[in-house]
């Protein structure tokens, strides 16, 4: 009877995997390119990936495109492999949605599995928490990725040099910034050389004068931390320097001047992992089906993120993060109980901890 008994519970679990199977790597859809032409009319470029897994098809559901104004349907796709691009225009919509040139935000959502997913929105001009400027007659607004199989990470940068229909590469997008830098004796750092690196300042070392230089994406920046190591030793050993704050608006092929202050530092890897201070969760419990997070370690590489877990350890869900606070949506059909939440930065599992639903 035992024997019967756990066959019936591995063939239900086996169903349930199968019903909503967990996907590695999932389908990517992101924001690409906006531009807009001299009447202020709007073209939008959308890019995927991973919608073929194993040469099978994953179903995207539907695509939808929402800004200030509102969200529309996207009314026909057609995905013609793994990596791709999809135009949309006004006419492409179920109902007519504004881009406002002057400010907005985009956000990409779609469906597969009867799942909702975000993209990161791309916000510019005027609008709340704009990270770009308005581009000019001429520019876009694009997204580069060093990973084309992954639209999570991606950077967002006015390009002077739109390619709307082929895949986006960094011509035309990047400004230089240049300075010195000062330890946290206010003295030049000179020596040791160390290699310096960011999700928006790109890689850099210090030169024997204390000076530095290095390309940068025409974007807003508001950096309050560096990751670094030494030369010659393994980059998983990080050190992270908290900087006086540098604010900077850069433009595709300009200048800027900005000295960087050491003001505090700490070895990643030496960051204790307790969740009470690393990573806190407000409501717990949640009433609602969404939460507010704050870290207390820097978030700002290339793979961080948050995944909600069921207390079995099934992945419910990832949400990427590029910043140490905001919100997060759960899926609308998360039931109610106790859900375990995880923090990676740089691929690294720095905390646990769980939230209890009970809407």
């Amino acid at each position: 009877m035992k024997k019967l008994i756990l066959v019936i519970i591995a063939l239900a679990g086996f169903t349930v995997l199968n019903a909503n199977p967990l996907i590695s790597p999932p389908p990517s859809i992101g924001f690409s390119e906006l531009g807009f032409d001299s009447s202020g009319k709007w073209i939008l470029e959308i890019k995927y990936t991973n919608i073929f897994n194993n040469n099978t098809y994953i179903p995207v559901d539907s695509i939808f495109i929402s800004t200030s104004t509102g969200r529309a349907k996207l009314k026909n796709f057609k995905f013609t492999g793994l990596v791709g691009l999809i135009m949309v225009s006004k006419d492409s919509l179920t109902n007519n949605v504004t881009i406002n040139p002057v400010g907005d935000s985009i956000q990409i959502e779609y469906f597969y599995f009867s799942q909702k997913h975000l993209a990161i929105p791309a916000i510019f001009g005027n609008f709340k928490n704009a990270t770009l400027a308005c581009p000019h007659s001429g520019q876009s607004i694009a997204s580069y990725s060093n990973d084309q199989y992954s639209y999570h990470y991606d950077i967002f940068s006015i390009d002077k040099s739109p390619s709307f229909g082929l895949t986006n590469d960094s011509t035309g997008m990047c400004g230089t910034i240049k300075g010195y830098i000062y330890d946290s004796n206010n003295q030049l750092l000179k020596s040791p050389t160390l290699n310096f690196f960011s999700g928006e300042f790109g890689n850099f070392s210090n030169n024997a004068d204390g000076s530095y230089s290095t390309r940068i994406f025409s974007n807003n920046k508001h950096n309050r931390f560096f990751n670094y190591y030494y030369p010659y030793v393994s980059a998983s050993n990080l050190m992270t320097v908290e900087i006086a704050p540098i604010n900077l608006n850069v433009l595709p092929d300009t200048v800027v001047y900005a000295d960087i202050h050491f003001q505090k530092i700490t070895a990643v890897n030496e960051v204790k992992s307790d969740p009470e201070t690393i990573i806190q969760i407000l409501p717990n419990p949640l009433k609602e089906l969404s939460f507010n997070y704050q870290i207390s370690i820097p978030v700002k590489s290339s793979n961080s993120y948050i995944e909600l877990l069921s207390i079995n350890g099934q992945r419910i869900a990832q949400y990427p993060i590029t910043e140490d606070n905001g919100k997060i949506n759960l899926p609308a059909n998360t039931a109610n109980g106790a859900y375990a939440v995880r923090l990676f930065v740089n691929n690294k599992n720095y905390a646990t901890t769980k939230i209890l639903i009970a809407k």
